[in-house]
């Protein structure tokens, strides 16, 4: 009873269309037998036919042929290890557009662990929210960029695409918060150029039509318009001057320079090229700079530029009749600070951070009528950021302000 009760099943199981094949093989066991021994091989027949097609995963003699036959395709694994990899914050979400996997770049970014949460608590923002909702219902893929909040504000940008199966949706993320802060940058700086630019050419072109018109014969004032003109066609030129040069610094700020050019020399030359300022406003330029080699990596001309800027700003800004100091300052092993002090006023230290932001100024109409353009620190930036190196500010309102250059040693 024991072996009846398999082949019982293992017959019943077979379909109608493979019992002549079944019958086949009993009669073949029953044939190829010994005598006496008939019955046992057509069970056994029958048995090894039944026990085949049970075997087959469609149970179909056709499907298995075609089955056996076809291309081998692959097969797709969703391993949520690969994904836990990818130097790509990875959501995975369900049906109901639960959080079933984050991957650890997604853990970073959202600064805590989002499997179990619906997407509404994850993001509160409707443009990724209605996306996800868009790629389950409907099953298109969908790329939104958005506002995300938590744990600090970010742009970020969604890619959601559908699936199928117990896993409806990937979302990746991808953080562009530095774009739109160059693009708000770009927007600025076109803003702020075309006004800068916008004033003196009015300016010009004011004086030139009361030349032409109403002071045409005024032979008192023509002397004091030509010299307006030439005061506002000077402030252009020197604005123009730090746009290209801000331009072509921004254009190599992935390249370091290589050539070896000594400080020592560079600052008495800046020295020299800023004394009859310094001498016409009454300041006196102190230098020490030590003993030992000053030898840096840098481009020569543009570390020239650091410093004539820097001492240029100090007689400026720092008050007639007072000392501009130019000093080596000690820094950790492999740097080399230059500080450059002044004793004016000081400056709000509100405003230290915006002091490298083209076209800040601290007093604007003061600024104006020293010939500034509002570019030279952030000039100095660029320069430095190029070759390595930094520029620390500090200031305090009352005794004056210190700008630190450091740079690494060659």
């Amino acid at each position: 009873m024991g072996m009846i009760t398999p082949l019982v099943r293992a017959v019943t199981a077979t379909r109608l269309h493979d019992m002549a094949l079944t019958g086949l093989a009993a009669t073949l066991g029953a044939w190829v037998a010994p005598l006496g021994s008939a019955v046992g091989g057509a069970v056994a027949g029958a048995v090894v036919v039944a026990a085949l097609r049970l075997a087959m995963p469609k149970g179909d003699w056709l499907s298995e042929g075609e089955r056996l036959g076809a291309p081998e395709t692959p097969r797709i694994v969703e391993d949520r290890t690969v994904l836990d990899r990818l130097p790509l914050p990875v959501l995975l979400l369900d049906g109901d557009g639960v959080v079933t996997f984050a991957s650890a770049e997604a853990h970073a970014l959202l600064d805590r662990d989002p499997v179990g949460e619906p997407m509404a608590t994850v993001f509160r923002a409707p443009a990724i929210l209605a996306a996800v909702e868009r790629v389950l219902s409907d099953g298109a893929d969908e790329t939104v960029e958005f506002t995300a909040r938590r744990p600090r504000r970010r742009y970020l940008r969604a890619t959601v695409r559908a699936l199928a199966g117990k896993t409806r949706a990937v979302l990746a993320l991808a953080d562009v918060s530095e774009v739109h802060r160059l693009d708000a940058m770009r927007m600025d700086f076109v803003a702020n150029a075309s006004h800068e630019l916008r004033t003196p050419l009015a300016a010009i072109t004011g004086m030139v039509e009361t030349l032409q018109g109403p002071a045409k014969d005024d032979g008192a004032n023509r002397d004091r318009f030509l010299g307006i003109i030439a005061r506002e066609a000077a402030r252009m030129a020197r604005l123009v001057d730090d746009l290209l040069s801000l331009s072509r610094i921004e254009l190599q700020a992935n390249v370091a320079p290589t050539a070896r050019e000594d400080l020592r020399a560079i600052v008495a030359e800046a020295v020299s090229a800023t004394s009859p300022l310094a001498a016409e406003n009454g300041n006196v330029l102190q230098v020490a700079l030590g003993d030992g080699p000053l030898e840096v990596r840098g481009q020569r001309d543009e570390l020239l530029q650091v410093f004539h800027n820097l001492i240029s700003n100090a007689i400026k800004y720092g008050g007639g009749d007072r000392p501009i100091e130019i000093t080596r300052v000690e820094q950790p092993e492999g740097w080399i600070g230059i500080t450059v002090r002044d004793h004016g006023e000081g400056i709000e230290p509100s405003l230290v951070p915006r002091l490298t932001e083209r076209f800040f100024r601290v007093n604007k109409r003061e600024s104006i009528s020293r010939g500034g353009t509002g570019l030279g620190l952030a000039i100095v930036k660029h320069i430095l950021t190029r070759h390595r190196g930094e520029l620390r500010i500090a200031s305090t309102v009352g005794e004056g302000s210190v700008f630190t250059v450091r740079v690494p040693r060659a």
